[in-house]
């Protein structure tokens, strides 16, 4: 009786191959070794075999496609953290082009995208309007009533839009917030009458950015804090033990000379004084109500209108406050001839 022959699939002739198989002379490449002799193999034998094989290869197969995922997806989270360090690296542009002195944008906001990229969720950036004195001066300049100037247009038409398509393109969804702050101080406040009619020219700029759902206006003591901006306590009290000497002249000097010259404010040097420890002591609270541990909006990106170091004193309660500033917006908007 001459030997068997057995034939097997091409997938475990490359398994043998692997291995150490040896040439058989008289039936091809099998598995005739010198160091092994030939068996004889049941049909039965085979069927287990072979089905014990089915199972090594549906468990290699599902070895295999796990450890490629875990391969893949760190790849694809590399790669979209590669599209946030692009993005920061455009809005730093921004700032310089903006300001060539603007502080660098804080690694707190590398680390912020990341996780919204990680998340899936979107960003929140947070823009204030200042409501103060200077636009009544402004509305008498313009014919008793509010014209928007160019670069009030070209934030609503362009630069708010072109920030979003930054944070965009590196998979970032944005939620942006405009709030309408009113000033701290009664000497610095709107009539009910002009605050509307200003709003609502501003609202109606920014119409078509609500219609598309990613820009929302709201009014800061209104309908978020529901209640008037109040002080720091503790700072108002003591505003030398937190704001230094000679710091604390330059924003007197400052403030002075914008509530003289440009609001049309006329107060004695002792009122306005007062009214300088009033706002510190607002700020610093305003800090705390945004970048303690219980934010109001929760993480936020502060993009401003004013430049940074108009929030200095938001630092007092809150140290890290400025990490989150990204000076990507035309600063001032609301003056007339910007």
């Amino acid at each position: 009786m001459g030997k068997e022959v057995l034939f097997l699939p091409l997938h475990m002739v490359v398994v043998a191959q692997i291995g150490r198989a040896f040439r058989c002379e008289r039936n091809g490449w099998g598995f005739d070794s010198p160091r092994r002799p030939q068996l004889k193999m049941s049909y039965k034998s085979k069927k287990i075999k072979r089905s014990k094989f089915s199972q090594f290869e549906k468990g290699v197969g599902l070895v295999f496609t796990k450890y490629f995922y875990k391969l893949i997806k760190p790849r694809r989270q590399e790669m979209r953290f590669r599209s946030v360090t692009k993005a920061l690296e455009l809005l730093r542009k921004r700032s310089s082009l903006i300001r060539p002195n603007n502080p660098r944008i804080d690694g707190w906001v590398d680390s912020y995208l990341q996780e919204a990229v990680t998340s899936g969720k979107a960003i929140t950036i947070l823009t204030q309007w200042c409501f103060s004195k200077d636009l009544e001066v402004r509305r008498e300049k313009q014919g008793d009533c509010f014209l928007a100037t160019k670069q009030e247009k070209k934030l609503f038409t362009s630069e708010l839009r072109g920030v979003k398509d930054i944070f965009n393109q590196a998979g970032v969804e944005v939620s942006w917030l405009i709030t309408l702050n009113r000033s701290y101080l009664n000497s610095g406040r709107l009539t009910k009458e002009i605050e509307t009619e200003y709003g609502t020219m501003l609202k109606e700029l920014a119409r078509p950015l609500e219609k598309e759902g990613w820009l929302m206006i709201l009014n800061w003591e209104d309908d978020c804090l529901e209640k008037r901006a109040w002080p720091a306590e503790e700072v108002l009290d003591q505003v030398g033990s937190f704001v230094e000497k000679k710091a604390l002249e330059r924003e007197i000097e400052r403030h002075s000379a914008w509530a003289r010259e440009e609001a049309g404010i006329i107060q004695t040097n002792s009122e306005l004084e007062t009214d300088v420890y009033f706002q510190i002591a607002c700020e610093a609270e305003e800090g705390k109500i945004l970048g303690g541990s219980n934010p109001v909006l929760g993480d936020i990106l502060l993009a401003p209108l004013e430049y940074p170091e108009r929030y200095d004193f938001f630092t007092l309660l809150c140290p890290d406050f400025k990490k989150r500033i990204v000076t990507v917006l035309s600063p001032y908007p609301w003056r007339v001839g910007s």
